[in-house]
């Protein structure tokens, strides 16, 4: 799957010629249309009924990854999520978002659905999975989950039901940064980050739930940056630009990456395995900071 630098997910129970506009106009990596928390229970099936027929509205996506925020396997709602919508738009799904994953179980459980659904009705699926990582217990067994089945595609940090289970006060600190002085989530997205890179899977940064906050966003996606993670949640279209400029590297980083790797071919032209610029030292390893500088700035802003 590309880079999931944002990840913006929407609220499908808004008015369906509003969601078309943030679908078509959001520029998002990974579109993700919400079949969860801001879906009454009541309306769950009017909601997937919407979503089907929005995935397969070709026209509308642009460059933009599909994909659907199911209900918890804990939940009634999983079951008719996962068939319905592999049923009547499988083929159309890039990315399913598993809500609170508690154990290798759930993600098995929703991997074996979607083969079986897409094979009952014969639907050509590649489904992907993002694994929200919302509990204490979750976080304990990451390692474990990211494993579990061979569609994951990402990890993904779900700041405020973790916060919870955590007894970590969000509320206060989204109202007052100064309660704590730094990132209270450091050692969460040092460790979702751990378990994602070490399964060859990418990691995405919770979002910033206060929605007019845009600076205050831009260095929490930064910190997640310097943090290893491949991109971030995005709760309105505003975000996204945000994100993805917090996600480019810098002109300066930009200049430097392409100056260091100029100097260091000629390093290798010259038979040496490494070399000094400026009083910086380069070798192989500074080759592939390089590299990783420039293919963050290739990505579409």
């Amino acid at each position: 799957m590309t880079l999931l630098r944002s990840t913006f997910l929407i609220n499908t129970a808004q008015d369906e010629a509003l969601l078309r506009e943030s679908i078509a106009t959001c520029g998002a990596d990974l579109v993700c249309l919400d079949l969860e928390d801001t879906v009454h229970p009541s309306k769950k099936a009017q909601a997937r009924q919407l979503i089907a027929r929005l995935l397969h509205d070709d026209g509308l996506w642009g460059r933009s990854a599909r994909g659907v925020r199911l209900n918890a396997v804990s939940t009634p709602h999983a079951h008719a999520d996962v068939t319905e919508l592999v049923r009547e738009a499988g083929d159309r799904i890039d990315l399913f978002l598993c809500s609170k994953v508690e154990s290798p179980e759930h993600v098995w459980w929703v991997d074996h659905l979607i083969t079986q659904t897409a094979q009952t009705h014969q639907v050509q699926e590649h489904i992907r999975l993002l694994l929200g990582i919302e509990t204490a217990g979750a976080l304990t067994d990451i390692d474990r989950i990211a494993t579990a089945s061979p569609r994951n595609a990402a990890l993904g940090f779900a700041i405020g039901d973790l916060s919870i289970s955590l007894g970590i006060p969000v509320g206060s600190f989204l109202k007052d940064r100064s309660l704590y002085s730094g990132d209270p989530f450091h050692f969460i997205r040092s460790r979702i980050n751990l378990a994602a890179k070490t399964a060859g899977l990418q990691a995405i940064d919770g979002p910033w739930p206060i929605l007019n906050e845009l600076d205050v966003l831009a260095e929490d996606a930064r910190w997640g940056v310097m943090l290893g993670m491949n991109g971030k949640l995005a709760l309105s279209r505003e975000q996204v630009p945000v994100i993805h400029r917090a996600y480019r590297p810098s002109e300066a980083e930009i200049a430097y990456a392409r100056r260091m790797l100029a100097s260091f071919e000629q390093v290798l032209a010259a038979g040496d395995g490494a070399g000094v610029l400026d009083g910086e030292f380069m070798d192989p390893v500074t080759l592939g900071v390089c590299k990783a500088i420039l293919a963050r700035a290739e990505a579409p802003m």
